[in-house]
C-alpha cells in the first residue's frame, strides 16, 4: 500500500494567491508556508504585501517588512506598524510622521525617544512633556525620569553626580524588583528553607544553575561550621563568595598612549555595540582624545545611520560608506585617515550576523588583517559586547566570536533593562575573559568601568 500526503483545499487555494486561504493557513499556525506563498505574490499584489507586512511586524521582523512598505509607498499596514518599521531601519522622519498620526501615549513617547537618540534634546523634551498629559499611571515614573534626564542634559537642572555604586543600584533596579535579597536576609533564621530560597534567587538572577548550587552548598557548610543563625551573616559570606569568584574577571581598558590605538567592537546585532561606541567616544573626547569612528557594519543601513548620529552627538569624526560596501575597505580608509591625520583612538563597529557564521568569522579575520597592515600591534582591544538581557544565551554567542578573533575584553550592556543582573557572574565563570565596561542606563555617562565590589554590594544590599 502506498501512502502519500495530499494538499488540502485551503493549501491549493492559497498557492493560487487566494487571500482568505492564506489567512486561514496563518490562523492554523502554518506561517512558514504562508510566508513562502506571500513572498511569491507580494511584489505585485498590494493586498498580499499587506498580509506579509503585518505577519513580519507581529513577529518583530521589522527590517524584513521594510521593502514591502517602500514598494507600496507607505500605503500598507497601520500607522503604528509603519512607524515601528521606519524606526527600525532608521528612517526617523517618516517614523515621527506616522507616530503623530496615532497620537497615543506610546507613540508620542517614542517620538521623544527618537529625538533624544538623534541628539535633538529640545524637541525630545517638548514631546516628552506632551506625553505627560496622557501618560498611564504605571508609566508615569518612567516618563518623569526620562524628562528629568533630558533637562539635566540640557542644563536645565543641577544634577548631583552619582557614584558608581549609586549608578549600579539604579541599573540593577529591575533585578532587585524580581529578587529581593534584602528581604531574604533581613531578620531570617538560617535553616534549610532559607538556603532553598537563596538558591532559587541566585538562579532567577541568572548566575547559572551549577554556580548557584555550588555557592549555596558552600554557604550551607560554612553556616554549620561557624554555627551561623542569622541571615545577615550569610549575606556577608555571600558577598565574599561572589567577590572572590569575580576578582579575576575585572580588567582595565587598554588604550596605548600613541596615535592610532584601535578598539574593535564585535557582538550580535542588537547587543548595544553602536551605542557603546558612541558613549565611549563621548567620554574619550571629553578626556581630550582625538577620536575617529569607523562604520564597518555595512550590512545594515540603520547601523551606519545610528553611528553617524552618535558621531554628531559626541562631536567626533566618522568614516562611512554606503550599505553593502566591503567592510575591509571601510576599515582600510579609516586606518589611513587615522594615520594621516593623527587620531589618538579609532573605534570600529562591525556586523554581527550569527545566522551566517562562516562569512562572519572570515569578515572579522579580514578586518583584523587590514588593521595590522597599518600597525602589527593593533587592535589594542577586541571587545565583545554582550546584552545582559539575553542571559545564558550570550555565552553561546561569545563562543562563536572567540572562533573568529582573540577577544581581549567584554562589555556588558543593558543591565538596567533586565532582571538578569547576575549574568555577570555566569559570564565571568564560563568565558574567563576580563569584563572591562558595563552599561547601566541610557544616559551618555552610564557606560562605566566594571567595579567588582560596587557590583556585588549593589546586587545584594
Amino acid at each position: 500500500m502506498v501512502f502519500f500526503w495530499r494538499k488540502s483545499d485551503v493549501e491549493k487555494k492559497a498557492e493560487k494567491g487566494d487571500k482568505n486561504a492564506i489567512l486561514e493557513l496563518i490562523k492554523q499556525g502554518k506561517k512558514e508556508k504562508a510566508e513562502r506563498i506571500l513572498k511569491k505574490y507580494a511584489s505585485e499584489r498590494e493586498d498580499l504585501a499587506e498580509v506579509l507586512f503585518e505577519l513580519y511586524v507581529q513577529e518583530g521582523r521589522l527590517v524584513q517588512a521594510y521593502p514591502y512598505l517602500r514598494r507600496f509607498d507607505g500605503k500598507i499596514g497601520t500607522a503604528k506598524e509603519r512607524a515601528k518599521v521606519y524606526q527600525a531601519v532608521g528612517d526617523y522622519e517618516k517614523a515621527v510622521g506616522e507616530y503623530l498620526k496615532v497620537g497615543d501615549f506610546e507613540s508620542i513617547f517614542n517620538i521623544a525617544k527618537i529625538y533624544r537618540q538623534l541628539g535633538k534634546n529640545k524637541e525630545a523634551l517638548n514631546y516628552a512633556e506632551r506625553a505627560l498629559n496622557i501618560v498611564p499611571y504605571d508609566r508615569k515614573e518612567e516618563l518623569e525620569n526620562f524628562i528629568k534626564e533630558l533637562k539635566s542634559e540640557l542644563g536645565l537642572v543641577e544634577e548631583k553626580k552619582e557614584s558608581i555604586l549609586e549608578k549600579l543600584k539604579r541599573g540593577l533596579k529591575k533585578t532587585k524588583e524580581v529578587v529581593e535579597f534584602g528581604v531574604l536576609f533581613r531578620g531570617r533564621k538560617v535553616n534549610e528553607e532559607f538556603f532553598e530560597e537563596l538558591e532559587e534567587m541566585l538562579v532567577k538572577v541568572d548566575i547559572g544553575v551549577k554556580t548557584a548550587v555550588d555557592i549555596t552548598e558552600r554557604l550551607r557548610k560554612e553556616a554549620i561550621r561557624k554555627n551561623i543563625r542569622e541571615g545577615e551573616q550569610i549575606k556577608e559570606l555571600l558577598k565574599k563568595e561572589l567577590k572572590e569568584l569575580l576578582k579575576n574577571c575585572r580588567g582595565d581598558l587598554n588604550i596605548p598612549e600613541k596615535n592610532g590605538a584601535v578598539l574593535l567592537f564585535v557582538g550580535v546585532n542588537g547587543s548595544g555595540k553602536t551605542t557603546t561606541i558612541g558613549k565611549l567616544a563621548y567620554q574619550l573626547k571629553r578626556d581630550g582624545k582625538k577620536v575617529l569612528l569607523v562604520a564597518a557594519d555595512t550590512f545594515r543601513a540603520a547601523a551606519i545611520e545610528q553611528l553617524e548620529v552618535w558621531a554628531k552627538r559626541a562631536e567626533v569624526d566618522l568614516v562611512k560608506k554606503q550599505e553593502g560596501t566591503d567592510p575591509g575597505a571601510v576599515v582600510y580608509e579609516g586606518m589611513k585617515k587615522a594615520q594621516e591625520e593623527g587620531y589618538d583612538v579609532v573605534l570600529i563597529d562591525t556586523a554581527g550576523r550569527l545566522h551566517t557564521k562562516e562569512p562572519l568569522i572570515n569578515e572579522l579575520r579580514k578586518i583584523k588583517k587590514v588593521i595590522q597592515k597599518f600597525d602589527s600591534e593593533e587592535p589594542a582591544e577586541a571587545l565583545l559586547v554582550i546584552d545582559a538581557t539575553t542571559g545564558q544565551n550570550a555565552i553561546q554567542q561569545a563562543k562563536v566570536f572567540k572562533e573568529a578573533i582573540d577577544i581581549t575584553g567584554i562589555v556588558i550592556t543593558k543591565l538596567d533593562g533586565s532582571a538578569k543582573g547576575g549574568a555577570i557572574v555566569a559570564i565571568c565563570k564560563e568565558l574567563k575573559i576580563p569584563i572591562k565596561l558595563i552599561g547601566v542606563g541610557e544616559k551618555i555617562d552610564d557606560l562605566q568601568a566594571f567595579d567588582v565590589n560596587a557590583y556585588v554590594d549593589a546586587l545584594l544590599d
